[in-house]
C-alpha cells in the first residue's frame, strides 16, 4: 500500500478552486479547497472557460496530473500535481501563461502579475514558522508534537532577509488551518512550484533549495521564460524544471531537454537522471 495519496477533483467546485485530498499514512494532512487569484495590475483575470485534463501520465514511481483554465486577457492557468511515491515528495504548481501575442512583444504592458493561492491544513497539524527562514514545517498539536511535513516555496529565496534578484518575489504565510502562497512577477508568465517533503525521517536532516540558470543557444533564459530549482532534502537531491514559452532546447545544471516540465534526481556522479518528462504547453 502507498503511504501517500493525493487526488483533486475538478469536475465537482467552481473554476477557482478544486477540492484537494492530501493523505499520509491514512492520515489527512491536507484537506478542503486549493483556491487561487490572478491579477494583471488591479484586474482580476477571472475564468472563461471549464477546467480541462491536458495531461496525466505514470512513471518510474511518480503520478502526474494536469489540468487547464483559460482566464481573461489571453492567459492560461496550468494546475499540476505530481507524487514521487519512493521519495515521499509531493509537487503541486500552477503556471499562469500569457499567449504568444503577449510573449512575442505584441502588447506592451507595465503592470505586474500577481498570485495568490490557499491550502486547507488539516486541524490537527500546526505551523512552525521561521523569522529568517521562508519555508513552513507542520507538526501535530502538543508541546511534544511532532513533524509531519515541510512546504518549500521553491520560486522564492530560501532566506526572507535575501531580496529577489529575478522578477518573482512573493511570501508563504500560515493562518489558522490555511496556508497561504503569493507570488508576483514583472514578467508575462509565472511559474508558482509549492514542494511538500513529507518524508518525516527526513524533515531534521539538512534541506535547501535554489534557483538555476537555465540556457538557450548560450544566452540566459529570464523567469517568464524558463525556469529550473535545485532542490536538497537530506542525501536526495532533485532537480526541477519548467518552460513558460514555446518548446526549445535548453540546458539546466548540465542537462539538455526539450520537454515542457521535468522533475528528475540528481547524482554527483551521474548527473541528472529524470523520473518524469512531460510536453504540456502549447
Amino acid at each position: 500500500m502507498k503511504k501517500l495519496f493525493a487526488a483533486f477533483d475538478f469536475k465537482s467546485q467552481s473554476d477557482r478552486s478544486v477540492p484537494l485530498e492530501i493523505a499520509l499514512r491514512n492520515e489527512s494532512i491536507l484537506s478542503g479547497r486549493w483556491t487561487f487569484d490572478v491579477r494583471l495590475g488591479k484586474k482580476t483575470l477571472a475564468p472563461v472557460s471549464k477546467w480541462t485534463k491536458i495531461c496525466e501520465h505514470t512513471e518510474k514511481g511518480c503520478d502526474y496530473i494536469e489540468m487547464e483554465l483559460h482566464l481573461d486577457g489571453d492567459y492560461r492557468l496550468q494546475r499540476s500535481l505530481l507524487v514521487n511515491h519512493k521519495d515521499n515528495v509531493l509537487l503541486l504548481t500552477d503556471t499562469v501563461l500569457a499567449e504568444a501575442a503577449l510573449t512575442e512583444g505584441g502588447r506592451n504592458r507595465k503592470a505586474s502579475l500577481s498570485y495568490h493561492a490557499d491550502f486547507t491544513v488539516s486541524p490537527t497539524l500546526r505551523a512552525k514558522t521561521d523569522t529568517e527562514a521562508t519555508e513552513i514545517l507542520f507538526r501535530t498539536h502538543g508541546r511534544t508534537g511532532k513533524p509531519v511535513f515541510r512546504a518549500l516555496p521553491l520560486a522564492l529565496p530560501e532566506w526572507k532577509a535575501v531580496k529577489p534578484a529575478g522578477m518573482v518575489s512573493g511570501t508563504l504565510t500560515a493562518s489558522e488551518d490555511t496556508l497561504t502562497l503569493r507570488q508576483e512577477t514583472t514578467g508575462k508568465s509565472l511559474f508558482v512550484p509549492l514542494l511538500f517533503d513529507l518524508d518525516t525521517q527526513r524533515l531534521s536532516k539538512r534541506y535547501t533549495w535554489r534557483q538555476l540558470t537555465v540556457g538557450e543557444n548560450m544566452k540566459q533564459m529570464n523567469e517568464d521564460q524558463a525556469v529550473g530549482y535545485r532542490i536538497q532534502l537530506g542525501d536526495t537531491q532533485f532537480l526541477l524544471y519548467r518552460s513558460l514559452t514555446p518548446l526549445a532546447s535548453r540546458t539546466v545544471l548540465g542537462h539538455n531537454l526539450i520537454d515542457d516540465f521535468c522533475f528528475a534526481r540528481f547524482n554527483p556522479e551521474t548527473g541528472v537522471e529524470p523520473l518524469i518528462a512531460i510536453e504540456v504547453a502549447g
